[in-house]
Order: structure tokens, then sequence, then C-alpha cells
């Protein structure tokens, strides 16, 4: 109702539309599907889970899984959960700078073995995704794709193969049987893929990559004002 008042409000007075594009989004509900009143006291207070959480867990607690004009559940349970993901997003990046110090990033590195190749491709392949479905205003989609991609793809499967390649740092640990070109192509995928993937969760977790990027080597502008890794419908 507010939307259709300004527009009708905006038309009367001065002849023109206050917006072209509006993004509808549903009731955000409590864990239990109630909506959140005063009387039921069931509300959450943003400065609360900022506190306690942090503001990021509060905005992935809010967008992902949450489609256009569908309501949404919301417990501090949930926003606990996107807590620990900013948490893995701090371990993922400590891994490999710390795996990575004998190998510099290098921005147009090419040398990949064919497995780090076939890696970039499929990160290439999410980026278009998620690239076209913010575009398409489909943000539930895009963040929970980032969210797989870095938590279960990046972290889960990608980093525990690397610590072969790379040579686990773990006391008593046995050492890479992982060629030089090997080690180089991965610490350098790893470089590439760590950037790509702050620069892409931005829109959703501000604070915490903008905080990353700074711990990052090289790098020089705030990650607010760095291109988006692909243009659109690339």
């Amino acid at each position: 109702f507010w939307v259709a008042r300004m527009i009708l409000m905006t038309g009367y007075a001065l002849g023109s539309i206050p917006f072209h594009t509006v993004y509808l989004h549903g009731t955000v509900r409590d864990g239990q599907g109630k909506k959140m009143s005063k009387s039921l006291g069931n509300g959450i207070d943003p400065i609360d889970v900022a506190n306690e959480f942090g503001t990021d867990a509060g905005r992935m607690a809010l967008v992902v899984g949450t489609g256009a004009g569908t309501d949404s559940k919301i417990s501090l349970e949930k926003i606990k959960g996107y807590k620990h993901f900013c948490n893995k997003l701090w371990n993922i990046t400590r891994f490999i700078l710390s795996n990575t110090e004998s190998y510099p990033c290098e921005k147009n590195f090419k040398a990949f073995t064919a497995k780090d190749t076939e890696l970039q491709k499929e990160l290439d392949t999410l980026l278009t995704e998620v690239t076209n479905e913010l575009a398409d205003l489909k943000f539930h989609l895009a963040s929970e794709k980032l969210y797989h991609y870095a938590w279960h793809r990046l972290a889960d499967e990608i980093i525990e193969d690397s610590k072969t390649i790379l040579g686990n740092q773990t006391p008593g640990s046995a050492p890479s049987e992982a060629s030089e070109e090997e080690k180089k192509s991965r610490a350098q995928f790893l470089h590439h893929t760590l950037r790509t993937l702050i620069t892409a969760l931005h829109p959703f977790i501000p604070f915490v990559t903008e905080e990353l990027w700074s711990t990052l080597p090289d790098t020089k502008n705030l990650l607010m004002v760095e291109p988006w890794p692909i243009k659109e419908n690339s």
C-alpha cells in the first residue's frame, strides 16, 4: 500500500513516478511461523542481533532462501548458523594465506593443471549463475549458492584436497608428494578463488568481507569499490 500511495501522490503532485522497480519481500515471522508483534513479545531486535551475532549474520539469515513475496521464518538459532558461516570464511582465509606464503598471488597466472582448470571452470559457472540471478533479483538463490560453494565445496572438499597437494602444516604430517607445478597451480587457484568469493559475497555480508579483503596482500582499495568478478550474462 505504501508503494501504491507513493506512486499516486507523486504522479498527482509532480507528474512523475518515484521509482521504476520495486522488490517486495514477504512478512518476516518468528521461528514458529507466527507474525511478530508486541503483544506476543516474539519480535527480534536487530540491534541485539548485531551485538550478539554480528550484523552480517542477521543479513544472511534474512536473505538466504527467502524468495520475493514469500513469508520467511527467522530465529536466533538460524542467525547463529550464519554467524558460524562468517567464522568459516575467516578459517578459509586463514588457511589459504598461511599455506600459500611461498606462492604469492599472480593475477595473470595461466599454468593451471588439468584438475585446477576444471575447478576454475566450475567456479566460473557458479559466478555466471550468481551474476544472472542478481540481475533477475533472485537474491535468495544467489546467496544460497555462494553459501554452499564456500562451505561444502571449497572448505569441505577443495581445501581438504589442497592439504595433500600443498602439504599439511600439522606437525608430524606426511610431506606432500605433489610436484612444484602442482603446488603452484593449486596455490594460485586458491588465491584467485578467495578473492573472487569474498567479492561475490560482499553484497550479502559487507562487513566481514571488507575486513577479510583488508588482510589480503596487495589490496589497496576498499572492496566496496572493486569491480564485480564477471560481467552480466557472460
